[in-house]
């Protein structure tokens, strides 16, 4: 289906896994599990207090946004040592496949239906952490299966075609649930299976899950069959590699000033990613609060996905012109418009969630892309598992800060649109350290 010109085959092989997981990213965390959520969560009698459903809605998407923060919080503390670990010979596909399988099952299982409220967010979790742990691997990888003149291209097109890629089986999932948004099939017609009742609606996410989970297996075997592992580190006979991992984080710490520059550029990162990443996770759930319709917030995925294809490329190629920093700068600059434009939505301008779906989507895949070949750039291939593992740590808890801020803003009854504002904080403190990095070569530490 997907077809690549002047790639390898472990180039496009790496491409296809992003065209993998981005499904899960889409279908499910951006779009789907928080309105599912907030549904059995009303539904069950959760969080409904005397002023009514709207308080209730409120508190589930604070829930939500903790759960983030958690997911971010336990992927940032096992990241480091992941990598480590990859880093020998073997190990990173042994690794892939582990937390790959445990993302899949993960995702079957947040796709039956009757599952409780809080069943699901457990198992939602699990998914998550799967989920997460294969991309520190996967980011890894791109040192093993590219040059590096050609690690922002690659890295870009990974972002583009995940983005385009991901609408195939959205679409395809969303049908019955398009169905029941625009009153075709009644939502609330209830099914009793095995004494559990259902309802429409919470069955036709289950379908879009399933499709998108499915679909995320599906491209990810070509990774499986056609990436290896070029730069690695041989065990020595008779020392633990567990030991040995453990020691190797503790000498990357120790040797700071050595890497200097790779410290003080993922302390940039985990400041201005983490409102990338906030946006990506939360758009729905803040999108909702805002009173934006189901309707709107489906189109303002999809503007952001088709728009994102194109300006990733482009993101990609205009590095070669003005430089890794200044179009990261640029995407910074483009989040900040987008955070004054949400901050300007209320209740009879939510046509500007439109406005809001052109930004994100012109920037996001971009300063993604960038942001990771730049890093891959400055870090020894030796150690890449292990120091994409720390990029992934700041990475994760830059999904930490943000969730955890907005939820803590709205249980201090701040209004969505002030909250949001904030989000001003961390963007403006990554792009003032982002002015401190310099681009090094480091070879291994002996």
């Amino acid at each position: 289906m997907f077809k690549f010109k002047n790639l390898t085959k472990a180039e496009r092989s790496w491409i296809l896994y992003d065209v993998a997981n981005s499904a899960f990213v889409l279908t499910v965390i951006t779009v789907l599990f928080p309105l599912l959520s907030k549904n059995i969560a009303i539904g069950d009698g959760f969080f409904v207090l005397e002023e009514g459903v709207k308080v209730a809605s409120k508190q589930v998407s604070s829930t939500f946004m903790y759960l983030t923060a958690g997911i971010a919080l336990v992927v940032a503390l096992i990241s480091p040592f992941i990598g480590a670990l990859a880093n020998y010979k073997g190990n990173k596909k042994r690794f892939f496949r582990m937390f790959l399988a445990v993302g899949i099952v993960g995702g079957i299982g947040i796709a039956i239906p009757g599952l409780s409220w809080v069943t699901l967010l457990a198992v939602f979790f699990i998914a998550s952490i799967g989920y997460n742990s294969t991309n520190v691997i996967y980011d890894a990888y791109l040192v093993d299966v590219t040059e590096e003149e050609n690690m922002d291209q690659l890295s870009a097109q990974g972002f583009a075609w995940g983005y385009i890629g991901s609408m195939i089986p959205f679409f395809i999932g969303l049908i019955p649930f398009a169905l029941v948004t625009f009153g075709i099939l009644d939502g609330e017609q209830i099914f009793a299976i095995g004494g559990w009742d259902f309802t429409m609606y919470n069955l036709t996410i289950s379908f879009a899950f399933l499709v998108a989970v499915g679909w995320w297996f599906y491209y990810s075997l070509p990774m499986l069959r056609n990436v290896e592992q070029t730069h690695s580190i041989e065990s020595e006979e008779g020392k633990s590699v567990l030991k040995e991992a453990f020691k190797s984080v503790g000498l990357i710490f120790k040797d700071f000033k050595k890497y200097k520059y790779i410290f003080i550029y993922m302390l940039a990162y985990l400041l201005y990613i983490d409102v990338v990443n906030s946006v990506i996770r939360l758009a729905t759930t803040i999108g909702g609060d805002l009173k934006v319709s189901d309707v709107m917030l489906l189109a303002v995925v999809v503007i952001v996905q088709f728009v994102a294809f194109p300006c990733a490329l482009i993101f990609g190629n205009m590095t070669k012109k003005f430089g890794a920093k200044k179009m990261i700068y640029y995407g910074i600059f483009m989040y900040a418009i987008t955070i004054f434009v949400v901050y300007s939505i209320t209740a009879s301008t939510t046509w500007l969630m439109l406005i809001v779906a052109v930004l994100v989507g012109s920037a996001q895949g971009g300063i993604q892309a960038v942001s990771r070949s730049y890093f891959a750039r400055m870090v020894p291939k030796e150690k890449a598992n292990e120091f994409f593992g720390f990029f992934s740590v700041f990475g994760r808890f830059a999904g930490i800060f943000s969730p955890f801020l907005l939820a803590s803003l709205y249980t201090l009854n701040f209004s969505t649109n002030d909250s949001v504002l904030f989000l001003l904080i961390p963007l403006s403190l990554g792009a003032i350290l982002l002015g401190f990095v310099r681009e090094t070569k480091n070879k291994v530490s002996e």
